[in-house]
């Protein structure tokens, strides 16, 4: 992590925390050189720019709980293994967010007489396309933004932790609670996986009766439907889904009873993958964002989840519902400027809700990470919503197809389903005499 700044975020390199105190960015041209024979100037030939490489020193700290730090041993042995995994890996670069890079060289020293820190140098190289939270009207910034908010929930709550279970907390309240939430995942779980509600990826008549948040109208808008898709084919996706949030729930359970209370990053990382595989379950974004909003607002009712430690698993479970429900921001699409100004001001409520928990409770990194994540959402569904026409009403004399409406209104039979999606009539050959559609 950066050390204690204003503005900095914590470093990470796949999900491993270590301190930084400098670091360096190296860039450049690629320029490839001609020379000719008799002639004295060379030619220069621009190749675009080199690949960014950054390089970081700093030091791992034993037992600080500032820093979500367990032995200085153990969190040296999880950094040179993230270190030395092969493939590209997520970096959280204390100014630039995140970042895809790979590994070059590292080198980690070790005290021999008994130190408490070990320092580090690390060299990584850009791979791929990189994701910096300052773009926050792209999706790109919503997925930075999601990111950095599970990475602040790990932060805080395995301090929360530490500091409860040092003060005495009990390891059987966490279960309990943990226990709740699993529960609660799972049913909501059932939900999402039941057939009307995975109808949104039906191609043809009956799907786009149910399109939800796959219905919209921008120029961002993706493949609603997969035109291979079956009944069949939904069965065994549903069945799938449940026995996913079935294991992820059962992982967070074990997570939970084997954790080194000091250091329970396994925890938080177990309460992101549930939540996730909550959120993957639904076909529809809308249903996400609903599904996700009743995960919010539940309460486990439990004494043992009023305690310190318990208070840490729901926060920790509502910020990860959070982060997921600015992925799902993202992938809703809007059906008109009027739909897009709704969600704004329920994603607002919903996120200024949490971001404010998290300011009372002292959790810096949260609050920081869903502020950006709330205007994250703000500014992509406001500019996706600014291309969108308003919703009016429109009347005919008498019950009219949708194909002529859309003649008639539009001057393009095409966008007869639009009307009827919109409308959510069970006839597209009787729509009513009133109804409200896009101006234009």
């Amino acid at each position: 992590m950066a050390l204690p700044n204003s503005g900095l975020l914590p470093a990470t390199f796949r999900g491993v925390p270590f301190i930084v105190t400098n670091d360096e960015i190296g860039g450049g041209r690629r320029q490839v050189v001609h020379q000719y024979p008799g002639r004295d100037d060379p030619w220069t030939e621009d190749m675009g720019r080199e690949a960014r490489r950054f390089r970081f020193r700093g030091f791992i700290l034993d037992g600080s709980i500032r820093f979500a730090g367990g032995p200085v041993q153990l969190q040296r042995a999880l950094l040179i293994a993230a270190l030395e995994r092969s493939g590209a890996g997520m970096l959280t670069h204390p100014t630039l967010g995140i970042l895809q890079v790979c590994v070059t060289r590292f080198n980690v020293g070790q005290e021999l007489d008994a130190g408490r820190k070990s320092s580090v140098d690390i060299e990584f190289v850009e791979s791929g396309k990189r994701n910096f939270p300052s773009i926050l009207s792209s999706s790109s910034g919503l997925l930075s933004a999601a990111n950095l908010g599970k990475l602040a929930l790990a932060v805080d709550g395995v301090r929360l932790i530490a500091l409860a279970a040092a003060a005495g907390g009990r390891r059987q309240d966490m279960r309990i609670t943990a226990s709740s939430w699993s529960s609660k995942a799972i049913a909501l779980g059932a939900d999402a996986t039941s057939l009307h509600r995975l109808t949104a990826q039906l191609p043809g008549n009956y799907g786009r009766f149910s399109a939800g948040g796959n219905a919209g109208f921008s120029d961002r808008t993706s493949a609603a439907y997969s035109p291979g898709t079956t009944v069949a084919t939904l069965i065994g996706v549903a069945s799938g889904a449940r026995v996913g949030i079935a294991a992820a729930a059962q992982a967070l359970m074990t997570a939970v009873s084997t954790t080194d209370l000091g250091y329970a990053q396994d925890v938080a990382s177990s309460i992101v993958a549930m939540v996730q595989a909550l959120a993957d379950a639904c076909a529809d974004p809308a249903d996400a964002i609903r599904l996700l909003e009743q995960l919010l607002a539940y309460d486990p009712g439990r004494t043992e989840a009023t305690t310190a430690i318990g208070t840490a698993i729901n926060g920790m479970v509502r910020r990860a519902a959070t982060s997921s429900l600015v992925v799902a921001a993202g992938q809703y699409q809007p059906t008109s400027a009027n739909d897009a100004a709704a969600m704004v001001q329920r994603l607002v409520s919903l996120i200024d809700a949490e971001a404010t928990i998290a300011a009372d409770a002292g959790d810096r990194e949260t609050y920081s990470a869903l502020a950006a994540a709330l205007g994250a959402v703000v500014r992509d569904l406001r500019a996706r919503g600014a291309n969108l026409a308003q919703v009016r009403t429109f009347r005919s004399p008498r019950a009219t197809p949708a194909l002529v409406l859309a003649q008639r209104w539009y001057r393009d039979p095409s966008r007869a389903s639009q009307i009827v999606t919109q409308s959510g009539v069970p006839s597209p050959l009787f729509m009513p005499t009133e109804l409200l559609a896009l101006a234009a």
